[in-house]
């Protein structure tokens, strides 16, 4: 496949995009996350050969994939080997049926680009990654946390030129953890300097109503003095929620580069 259209003055690459008509003016249009990677190859930073480590149902690459491409995954059907070689001479290359991202079976500087998308959201409806990587089991967003720097850390590893991360600040339990600000610290501690960011509109509402555990009743929903339901909660155990944030609809993309 020929590499995507070069920038130019009146088709130029956005940083933030989402599905068309959801999102305002002066944005891209990027129906899914692989029209984004097709806008972030345009603007080079896909290069050589390429690792994806979470590659999933191959999703990133629908629109557009590099002409040497790496695809592995926890899951064993879903992992595999992905040649698209400018030699004719080179058809197959294989690769582990199983791969974890934390502990890659490649030497360092194995590729040129690694684009990494881990199990990065720590609530919310859980999808298949999270099932791959056990997260969904996982209460405390640490440790999703934990699992994804390591990844970030093992991606940089292999990485010679280029490193992509997916990620996303998110509001947890009342404070905001800035993900992105983290992702961004181990990957400069492995020697990478961040040259670009895409934020990627999610389509997704989020629910309206949200609550958290009544304080006067402690989420039981009876006055522990009278046994009688609690006043504040009506007997629910359960307040409306205040808004203590703004809300975050937007994933990210960050993008390294090796000096």
């Amino acid at each position: 496949m020929t590499a995507p259209p070069a920038p130019d003055p009146d088709n130029p690459v956005m940083a933030i995009g989402g599905p068309p008509g959801k999102v305002a003016a002066r944005t891209a249009d990027w129906a899914d996350n692989s029209e984004l990677i097709a806008d972030v190859a345009r603007l080079g930073y896909i290069v050589g050969t390429v690792l994806d480590p979470t590659y999933g149902e191959g999703t990133f690459w629908k629109a557009w994939r590099p002409d040497f491409l790496v695809g592995t995954d926890l899951d064993p059907e879903k992992s595999g080997w992905i040649l698209r070689p400018l030699d004719s001479s080179l058809s197959r290359l294989r690769c582990p049926k199983s791969v974890d991202f934390t502990d890659l079976p490649y030497l360092d500087l194995s590729f040129e680009t690694v684009v990494f998308d881990p199990p990065y959201k720590f609530n919310g409806t859980p999808d298949p990654a999270e099932e791959r990587y056990g997260t969904h089991k996982t209460t405390r967003w640490q440790d999703r946390l934990d699992l994804i720097l390591s990844g970030v850390d093992e991606c940089a590893r292999v990485a010679s030129r280029y490193l992509l991360v997916k990620c996303q600040d998110q509001v947890v339990s009342g404070r905001v953890v800035w993900q992105t600000d983290m992702v961004t610290d181990v990957a400069n501690l492995a020697g990478f300097d961040k040259v670009d960011r895409f934020d990627f509109i999610g389509g997704r509402v989020q629910p309206s109503n949200r609550t958290k555990k009544c304080p006067t009743c402690a989420g039981t929903g009876t006055n522990q003095h009278t046994g009688i339901d609690c006043g504040p909660c009506d007997g629910s155990g359960r307040v409306p929620a205040s808004q203590d944030h703004a809300r975050r609809y937007s994933s990210t993309l960050l993008v390294f580069e090796r000096p």
